[in-house]
């Protein structure tokens, strides 16, 4: 039922944005672009709420609503890219992937580990899957004007939608395995359990993601590609419950799956991207900073050492790493590790989705490291982009003149 209200409820705000003109779309535009002033807003808003002893919504719901969220965002990511011509199409964004986004898992991991005591082997594997599922929080018109190439930017677009479809059912497993079996049952029951409700939801939505796109793709039904494949994901989330399925995956299938049939122009895929971002990341955002964002107050010192360096130095290590052995040149390789890969959107709501998972080990402790992570990462993207958009431009004009020079 929770899922049922929520997904309609996101409809709705769908069609009201669309049908919208003027005045609102642009303050949801500017919203769209201010990540960190929504989750100042939220923050804000929620501490003045307890304050004066507003009561809290039910977890269930607040969990329902976040899935419902990350199944849209979800979707439009796995629905612009064809799988099988990642690697052709875009190397750098193969790379990033498929070698940089595991290398920081891994790093992210262990030292959430070494530097949160509060969390198990397991629970900060858990982190680190969430923190992997980044949502693009830099700033966009820093990114859209910086002087890169334009292949450089759309890398940076691909990598994140590849890495959010392919990384959420492995932040889905690592979830399953943090939690706690039920009392007699063995300890592999809610990695079993999980297993089937992945296969269940990408069975379901690769079907329902399949069709879309075979439909889509006769001449009578081109110009309805979108709407078909709206239809699609929304199906998939609403039923893979009532057979046992993920919802959120189930949703990611039928965008992936469709991405890989359709053959829509690509404007059809950037209007569903920019569909999700217009609605669903600002309400992310607003949305974690009532929820989550407060509890940064609760952080120690270990845990801002870990945000600080999960937003820097894990981040950047594992992609510089990975495009190591492109041929692109050595500022596009650091405008792609900088401008990519943090902790946004995507991460803000897998862990709000957590709040309705009380069997999960160290639930409390994920939640506030994570929470700072995510902030740390809003932050950092907001007021690093520009000055970082210089030094490119600057080292860009040297290696033009270095170029000049040899020749």
């Amino acid at each position: 039922m929770a899922f049922a209200i929520a997904a309609a409820l996101l409809a709705a705000l769908f069609l009201i944005l669309g049908r919208s003109k003027g005045a609102v779309l642009r303050m949801v535009d500017a919203g769209a672009r201010a990540p960190a002033l929504l989750l100042a807003a939220g923050a804000a808003g929620s501490l003045v709420w307890r304050l004066f002893g507003g009561p809290f919504a039910p977890s269930e719901w607040t969990a329902a609503g976040a899935d419902a969220l990350l199944a849209a965002l979800a979707f439009a990511a796995a629905a612009q890219f064809r799988i099988t011509r990642l690697a052709s199409v875009c190397p750098a964004s193969f790379r990033l992937t498929i070698g940089g986004a595991p290398l920081f898992l891994i790093v992210c991991g262990l030292a959430a580990f070494i530097l949160a005591p509060q969390l198990s082997f397991n629970a900060a594997f858990l982190l680190a899957g969430a923190l992997t599922l980044n949502g693009a929080a830099f700033d966009r018109r820093a990114v859209t004007g910086a002087p890169a190439p334009q292949t450089i930017k759309a890398a940076v677009r691909l990598e994140s939608a590849a890495i959010l479809a392919l990384g959420l059912p492995v932040a889905v497993l690592l979830e399953a395995v943090a939690t706690a079996a039920p009392q007699g049952m063995p300890e592999a029951t809610p990695l079993f359990e999980a297993s089937r409700e992945f296969l269940i939801a990408f069975a379901l939505g690769g079907a329902s993601g399949l069709a879309a796109g075979f439909f889509g793709n006769k001449l009578k039904m081109k110009k309805k590609a979108a709407e078909l494949a709206i239809i699609s994901g929304v199906f998939s989330f609403l039923i893979a419950p009532l057979i046992g399925g993920h919802a959120v995956l189930a949703a990611g299938a039928a965008g992936l799956l469709w991405g890989e049939q359709t053959t829509a122009l690509s404007v059809t895929r950037v209007r569903l991207r920019r569909m999700a971002e217009r609605v669903v990341a600002p309400v992310a955002y607003l949305a974690f900073g009532i929820a989550l964002a407060p509890r940064v107050f609760q952080a120690d010192l270990l845990t801002l050492l870990f945000a600080a360096a999960v937003v820097t130095i894990m981040r950047v290590g594992p992609r510089l790493a990975a495009l190591k052995k492109t041929s692109l040149p050595r500022e596009s390789q650091m405008f792609l590790a900088w401008f990519g890969g943090a902790p946004g959107a995507a991460s803000a709501l897998f862990l709000i989705s957590l709040f309705d998972a009380p069997s999960i080990v160290a639930q409390d402790a994920i939640l506030t490291v994570g929470a700072v992570a995510v902030v740390f990462g809003v932050m950092a993207a907001r007021l690093t982009s520009r000055p970082l958009v210089k030094l490119f431009l600057k080292q860009s004009a040297l290696a033009k003149k270095r170029a000049r020079f040899a020749g």
